[in-house]
C-alpha cells in the first residue's frame, strides 16, 4: 500500500512539474524574428509578445463574454491568465482602453510588485500616479521607451475611451476596445497618416449591415492592409466570432481573420501571417 502511495505521489509531482514548466515556457518562448506571439486572455484581453516587449490589452479576470472566468490552479498565458511571476523578466506594457470592468481590472496594479520593467497606458485619467501614461486625447500621441502610440477617441456608455495604435519592434498593432467614434472615417484617416499597414488588429465582431460597429469595421478594412485580425468582446468560439469571420471574409476576400476558440489560445505571427506552428 505504501509503495502504491509513493508511486502515485511521484506521478503527481511529475505532472505538477510538467504543468509548471509549461506555464513558465509560455512566457519564456521568444517571438519569431520580426513577428509576435499572441495569446487570447478572454473577452477583449490579448497579450502580444514581440521581440522586446510583452503588451497586454484590456485584461480583466471577471468574464469571457458572458461566461464567468474561473481561476486555474496555475495561472499562465497558456490558459489565458496573467501570473506576474511568469512575466517578471519581460518588458511589460499594459494598455487599458476605458474604465468599464470588462476592460479594466485593478489587479493590473499588483503586477508592478513582481515586474521591475512595467509601464501603464490609459485612455483616461485613471489615477494620480505620475509614472502612468494617460492618453486622454482627442487624438493623443506619445513616444515612450521604444513605443510609438496614437489614439482615437469616443465616449461610450458614460465614459471616455480610446482605440490604440502601437508601433513596437517593427510591428504595428491596433486594439479597438469599445471605441466607436462619431466619424470613424475621419479617425481612421488620422491613423492612416501614421501607417497604412497593420500587422495585428483586434476589433469588435459586428458584421450586420448598417450597424455602427459594422460600418466602422468596413471603413477600417478598406483603409488599412491588415495582416491578421482578431475579434473580441464575446466568449471564445462564440458563433458571433465565427459569423463575423465568415461575413468579413466574404466582404474582403483574403482578409485573414483568426477566431480564438479557447482561453489562452496562442497564435504565432511570422513572416507577415499567422502560421500553423
Amino acid at each position: 500500500m505504501r509503495e502504491r502511495a509513493l508511486i502515485l505521489l511521484i506521478l503527481w509531482a511529475a505532472g505538477a512539474g510538467i504543468g509548471l514548466a509549461a506555464a513558465k515556457n509560455a512566457a519564456a518562448e521568444a517571438a519569431p524574428p520580426g513577428g509576435a506571439l499572441v495569446w487570447y486572455l478572454g473577452h477583449c484581453g490579448y497579450a502580444v509578445r514581440t521581440a522586446g516587449h510583452l503588451l497586454i490589452f484590456d485584461y480583466q479576470e471577471k468574464r469571457d463574454g458572458q461566461q464567468p472566468k474561473s481561476r486555474p490552479d496555475r495561472p499562465s498565458l497558456a490558459n489565458g491568465w496573467i501570473d506576474p511571476q511568469e512575466i517578471k523578466d519581460l518588458k511589460v506594457r499594459v494598455f487599458v482602453s476605458h474604465s468599464h470592468d470588462d476592460h479594466y481590472d485593478p489587479v493590473i496594479f499588483a503586477w508592478k510588485e513582481a515586474v521591475p520593467d512595467i509601464a501603464y497606458f490609459f485612455g483616461w485619467k485613471a489615477a494620480d500616479e505620475p509614472s502612468y501614461h494617460y492618453l486622454v486625447g482627442p487624438r493623443a500621441e506619445l513616444k515612450s521607451g521604444g513605443l510609438e502610440i496614437a489614439t482615437i477617441n469616443s465616449h461610450h456608455s458614460g465614459v471616455p475611451e480610446v482605440a490604440w495604435l502601437v508601433k513596437v519592434d517593427g510591428l504595428v498593432i491596433y486594439h479597438n476596445g469599445d471605441c466607436q467614434p462619431g466619424d470613424p472615417s475621419a479617425e481612421h484617416d488620422f491613423l492612416k497618416k501614421r501607417t497604412d499597414v497593420i500587422d495585428l488588429a483586434f476589433v469588435f465582431p459586428v458584421y450586420e449591415e448598417r450597424q455602427k460597429y459594422a460600418i466602422q469595421n468596413v471603413d477600417f478594412f478598406n483603409k488599412f492592409r491588415v495582416k491578421a485580425a482578431f475579434p473580441m468582446h464575446v466568449q471564445a468560439g462564440d458563433a458571433m466570432y465565427l459569423n463575423f469571420q465568415k461575413a468579413f471574409q466574404a466582404e474582403f476576400p483574403g482578409l485573414p481573420i483568426h477566431v480564438p476558440m479557447a482561453m489562452g489560445q496562442k497564435f504565432v505571427f511570422a513572416q507577415g501571417r499567422i502560421s500553423g506552428r
